[in-house]
């Protein structure tokens, strides 16, 4: 059973085998019909697809600019890649997200390393690392430090729903987290539950430097869902994730730093 909440779309593993078996014979009647063999990933297909149509879209209903125009060349590439399963770029530089080793099929979920963009950045704020924890720790808090977080939903003690925007004119994308490292005060671990449209972990820790001083340090693993290519489109229009990820983090600090110091019990 597919999962949807107005954004990419979510599967249960039964979808998601029944879909490979389905883009194994896609491949094999491409092969038989000439078609270049694919070097794209189902999920990555299906992102591509949703994507490039958001850039087309939003292309032609924008005054004609160079910027319009790099939108209109990137939805082709993205719309074609999605329907022929093949991208030019990667063949070129011999990548395939098609990966016949993933091991997600019996529950070992885990993130590409060999594409998947790590990020690392950190803030000093000048609150003790308990507030930090506790604001971090509710996380129904983030969407309003967080740009690109549209909303979250806790659903259990560990458990949440994300909804994350993308590019301008792009559906949004969801995902469910589970906490998987949790110490009071000093660090956050999550990742992504089987099945998510975007495969990723990360951490938040919590340093405290001096006394009401804290370092926040934010480290992120994650398999774009379009990609490589994905994410240099995405930095094309300005939502490059490392600067994001410091842009919210200088948020995150503004935020706190302007409210009452916590009155002690």
């Amino acid at each position: 059973m597919a999962h949807m909440r107005g954004g990419i779309r979510t599967t249960t593993r039964s979808t998601r085998e029944k879909a490979d078996s389905d883009s194994q014979s896609q491949d094999w009647r491409e092969e038989r019909a000439g078609a270049p063999h694919g070097n794209v990933g189902q999920t990555e297909r299906f992102a591509s697809g949703l994507i490039g149509g958001g850039l087309l879209f939003r292309s032609v209903t924008r005054p004609m600019s160079p910027l319009s125009g790099i939108a209109a060349l990137a939805g082709i590439a993205l719309v074609y890649r999605s329907l022929t399963g093949y991208c030019p770029a990667y063949h070129a530089i011999g990548v395939s997200t098609q990966d016949k080793s993933d091991t997600s099929s019996l529950g070992r979920r885990k993130v590409h390393t060999t594409r998947a963009l790590k990020i690392e950045e950190s803030v000093e704020i000048d609150r003790p690392a308990q507030e930090l924890y506790a604001f971090w720790r509710k996380l129904d808090n983030l969407p309003t430090v967080m740009s690109q977080v549209r909303s979250v939903e806790v659903l259990t003690d560990r458990k949440s729903h994300w909804v994350v925007n993308t590019l301008p004119g792009a559906p949004t994308i969801e995902w469910d987290a589970e906490i998987i490292n949790d110490v009071k005060n000093e660090r956050i671990g999550w990742k992504t539950l089987q099945g998510s449209s975007v495969d990723h972990a990360g951490s938040v820790q919590f340093h405290a430097i001096a006394k009401g001083r804290t370092k926040v340090t934010v480290s992120l693993q994650y398999d774009p869902p379009a990609g490589p290519i994905g994410a240099a489109i995405a930095a094309i229009f300005g939502q490059a994730p490392g600067r994001k990820i410091a842009s919210d983090l200088e948020r995150f600090k503004q935020t706190m730093e302007s409210q009452a110091p916590a009155s002690k019990s």
